[in-house]
């Protein structure tokens, strides 16, 4: 099980420098900012809750914290009881000519994601337990010892790579070694999307949308 010590060690050792604590810590991070955007397998919740409130249509970060680091929405789940409802999605400019009047209530059935906010439709009446499904950021380490985190399992040869090529181009100034970690970056990066992408396929290689 790697952790960001073991990781920060492994790049000194690799590099045969011990003089360079502060740059790799830096260019972990940095490593990690480069991709933290992308869409990962190991970044899809189905974990993340709206509780909406009556009479109220917008939610964002404020109303719950993990919408900020929401990358991507595959489906909304309304919860009413034990009976989970499809919430579909919406064009902005659709649901705002449907709510112009704002007095249309009741339980959603439609949603948008604009200007960093959720909106549903018809604006919720009561209170109602929504389930996010879809991507997220996923944080960097919080400590050097931090347990179970994908940049430092999952991802591991892609954020130690990247890190030594970030190093190579901005501390070391050595291109060779730049170029050599580019190529093994690319690498990384290639078998960790092809990952990602098979596990959205069946065995044809054809991705099935879901019927509903």
């Amino acid at each position: 099980m790697s952790t960001l010590t073991i990781m920060k060690a492994r790049i000194a050792d690799e590099l045969a420098r011990s003089d360079l604590t502060s740059h790799i810590a830096y260019a972990i991070s940095d490593a990690i900012k480069a991709y933290e955007s992308e869409r990962w397998f190991f970044a899809e919740t189905r974990d993340l809750t709206i509780t909406t409130v009556a009479q109220q249509e917008f939610y964002d970060s404020d109303d719950t914290a993990a919408l900020a680091n929401l990358l991507k929405i595959d489906y909304l789940t309304l919860y009413i009881g034990d009976q989970p409802y499809s919430i579909l999605p919406m064009r902005p400019a659709e649901i705002e000519h449907a709510a112009t009047n704002g007095t249309s209530y009741g339980s959603p059935s439609w949603y948008c994601y604009y200007n960093q906010q959720i909106r549903f439709y018809p604006i919720p009446d009561d209170v109602y337990t929504i389930r996010v499904a879809g991507a997220v950021k996923v944080a960097e380490p919080a400590t050097d010892g931090e347990a179970n985190n994908p940049w430092m399992t999952t991802a591991e040869r892609l954020i130690r790579s990247r890190a030594k090529m970030e190093l190579a181009l901005h501390v070391l100034k050595d291109a060779e070694l730049a170029g050599v970690m580019s190529q093994a970056v690319t690498e990384a990066y290639d078998q960790l999307k092809d990952r990602t992408n098979q596990i959205t396929q069946v065995g044809d290689g054809r991705i099935v949308p879901m019927q509903f």
